[in-house]
């Protein structure tokens, strides 16, 4: 084999951009695809997907510092790098679609492992980790080799960091690929097996190159770093800073993620498209800076320079966002809210990109191995970052919010500028010294004070409970005097509380199970709300008992509002409150019910979309005793096939007109007769007692005159062809192009 060349030529640089751009894209679509099969599996909670993120981010950082172990002291991988990279990329490709076929076609067994929703957090999340470490550990840690690996290939130390760029905008496309066309056109497993393909597709292609990228000659590979050892720059930038450095960058960057995903899903909306274009904003933008960084290491700007200024317009670009920040929540000018996600999330995650990229590139004195170093500086970045992912998205938004986490990595920034400052005091000009005066000026003035601050979502004026926490910004806002409006973040959770319509569709989701269910001995609510449903269910002295899930905890927290309408259903001794994902508590429930209500009426938002699957009506089938009844809320464009996806699996079915434009359904596998007819009759003044308070005033009479209307439309609605069978692996209503301009950005526009 003939040495390397002193540098890699532009068009052999390419190539490997291009190999890793796909290796980073298919590494994203096996992310998205594996979020939403957990999600089924573990529940679609903030802290089930923190699992499955933390998993994912171990296995990348322990397949980096195990492959910066093996360069260090093995030369079999340094003998023919692009060779082995490509079977690494073979072995991801192969692993992730066994994984991806697996979480979709045998969900009962990983249920059976995953742990029970009720148990308390710490066991849970243990539980949690475990399948995840399972099924996905194998695939990340190789994906964790590949940067590591083909970094031998690059002379020049500075072309690392930017290999690292076209790696992450390979993801941000990913992201974009997953959800707008792969999972909508072909569902997961098959999204997977393209993937796949691409990753075999790598494997061809490296080994039929191989010979022409030998590995860098070692006096390439010595070949003194931006910082050379005999400068002051050098001396300061000593190995040990480097990887604090990797460690800081990792911790803020992932730390400043979970607060940009919120701020710009307040702007732009709740439909997974959302997701899937802030997660894609996020790393194209930090991609950008890593290509970036490698240009202006060939500057003459030295390294601590391009730090200082980071961390300073990064303070700085803070500042000017939150100033805009009720503007852009509030939104009457688009322009502001344009500025604001500039300010608040695409400037920082360029500047803060350019940290860990820089690290990559330098080389400290001591450094006798340039790829076993990538693999070092990229595994403690990634570990750094599962901490800052962790730390923030389990404690400290909880605790100080979205505003205080943003306060948070500015105070590490500050402590970042003041090192700098010492360090490198004799160098500072007085541009430094003016611009770090301009960030410690607007941490002071702007940062530390609105720290306090929940994001102001909605007018404080107007509202009576604003609180955050990792799921969202919960506000309760009073429309008028008897009306209340609900949201988490900018989604309304329910309709208007107070008004009558609300009143009649939830409790009618507790009658009408109720008067065709043969016994009512056991009651479970999904998505209890407002607690009218409950509340209607604890009303009827004959059930037994109720269980009520509820997955926003603000909502159960502040329970008391929605008093009368709920009639403290939270102080009933028939009824247990549980604040977890209703679809899991339902999958690992040793108990059957008489009655199962689902109180979710959104089938376009992500997770309750899963409670309108075959799987889930199937489950549900399953956990039904003999005769049970299921109820559910249906409405929007898309009804005929959401009545036609109940059918599948229950043959019967009934209904009421509901909100106006929707219905309130029940199904059972049995024909349904109203067998609690006569309780309604002799119990309940002929239904009055319960029916009159939600405008029915002839009681049953009137509840079964609704009963033949609803007849009419199901016979309507059968009469259609549906347009879509939504399933877990094929989930059409989450990824459905909804008619209207903005029918990819909300559920209701």
């Amino acid at each position: 084999m003939n040495d390397a060349p002193a540098t890699l030529s532009r068009s052999r640089f390419r190539f490997l951009c291009a190999l890793l751009f796909c290796t980073g894209m298919t590494s994203l679509i096996f992310q998205i695809i594996w979020l939403r099969g957990f999600s089924i599996i573990l529940g679609s909670t903030i802290y089930s997907m923190a699992s499955v993120i933390t998993v994912f981010m171990l296995g990348l950082a322990l397949g980096s510092l195990a492959m910066s172990r093996l360069l260090k002291n093995g030369r079999k991988l340094a003998q023919s790098p692009l060779a082995a990279y490509g079977t690494v990329e073979l072995l991801v490709g192969l692993s992730a679609l066994l994984v991806t076929w697996t979480l979709f076609t045998h969900q009962d067994f990983y249920l059976s492992m995953s742990g029970s929703p009720t148990a308390p957090l710490v066991s849970r999340m243990a539980a949690q980790v475990t399948v995840c470490l399972a099924l996905i550990g194998v695939p990340t840690v190789l994906m964790g080799m590949t940067l590591p690996l083909l970094s031998q290939l690059v002379p020049d130390r500075r072309q690392v960091s930017a290999l690292y760029g076209i790696n992450t905008i390979g993801a941000a496309t990913g992201s974009i690929i997953s959800s707008f066309f792969l999972i909508y056109y072909f569902g997961c497993i098959r999204a997977g097996a393209v993937a796949t393909a691409i990753n075999v597709l790598i494997f061809a292609v490296a080994l039929l190159t191989n010979r022409f990228f030998p590995p860098a000659t070692e006096a390439a590979v010595e070949e003194p770093a931006p910082s050379a050892a005999d400068t002051a720059e050098g001396r300061m930038l000593s190995r040990p800073l480097m990887l604090a450095l990797a460690i800081f960058s990792g911790f803020v960057a992932l730390s400043c993620e979970i607060t940009w995903t919120r701020f710009l899903s307040l702007c732009f909306g709740n439909r997974i498209y959302v997701t899937s274009i802030t997660l894609a904003i996020i790393l194209l933008f930090m991609g950008q800076a890593a290509r970036m960084s490698s240009a202006m290491l060939r500057g003459s700007t030295p390294l601590w320079r391009i730090l200082l200024y980071a961390c300073s317009l990064t303070l700085i670009s803070f500042s000017a966002a939150l100033l805009l920040e009720r503007s852009a929540f509030q939104p009457k000018e688009p322009g502001l809210v344009v500025l604001f996600i500039l300010l608040m999330v695409v400037f920082p995650a360029t500047t803060l990109g350019l940290i860990f990229p820089l690290t990559l590139a330098a080389r400290p004195a001591g450094v006798t191995n340039g790829a076993s170093w990538v693999g070092l500086v990229y595994g403690m970045n990634t570990l750094a970052s599962l901490v800052g992912s962790l730390a923030s998205g389990y404690i400290l938004i909880n605790l100080i919010g979205s505003n205080g986490l943003i306060a948070f990595n500015s105070v590490l920034l500050l402590i970042a500028l003041a090192g700098l400052a010492y360090a490198f005091r004799p160098q500072f000009k007085l541009a430094d010294h003016a611009l770090g005066g301009v960030a410690v000026l607007g941490f002071l003035a702007i940062i530390a004070p609105k720290s306090l601050e929940v994001p102001p979502v909605v007018d404080a004026e107007k509202a009576i409970v604003r609180t955050e926490d990792a799921h969202g910004i919960f506000s309760v806002v009073r429309v008028d005097d008897s009306k209340l409006r609900v949201l988490n973040n900018r989604t309304d959770l329910v309709y208007l509380y107070g008004d009558a319509s609300t009143q009649y569709v939830q409790e009618s989701q507790a009658f009408l199970p109720i008067l065709y269910a043969p016994k009512l001995e056991k009651a479970l609510v999904i998505g209890s709300g407002y607690g009218i449903t409950a509340g209607a269910f604890s009303r009827v002295a004959e059930v037994g008992s109720i269980e009520a899930v509820e997955i926003v905890p603000a909502l159960v927290e502040h329970a008391k509002l929605f008093s009368p309408g709920n009639h403290d259903y939270f102080s009933n001794p028939r009824v247990q409150i549980h604040v977890t994902d209703g679809r899991h508590f339902l999958a690992t429930a040793t108990e059957r019910y008489d009655i199962i209500s689902i109180n979710v009426s959104d089938p376009y938002l992500p997770g309750s979309s899963s409670l309108f699957s075959r799987e889930f009506y199937a489950l549900a089938r399953s956990r039904l005793k003999p005769g049970g009844v299921l109820a559910q809320h249906i409405f929007g464009p898309d009804m005929a096939s959401l009545y036609h996806g109940i059918r599948e699996v229950f043959p019967h079915v009934k209904g009421i007109p509901a909100y106006g434009n929707g219905l309130t359904v029940i199904a059972s596998v049995e024909p349904l007769q109203p067998h609690q007819r006569e309780l309604f009759m002799q119990r309940y003044d002929g239904g009055r007692a319960l029916l009159g308070t939600i405008g029915i005033q002839d009681g049953l009479a009137g509840f079964e005159r609704l009963v033949l209307m609803g007849d009419e439309t199901l016979q309507e609605l059968s009469s259609r062809s549906p347009a879509f069978y939504n399933s877990d692996d094929m989930p059409a209503l989450e990824f459905r192009r909804l008619p209207g301009q903005l029918g990819l950005f909300y559920s209701n526009n």
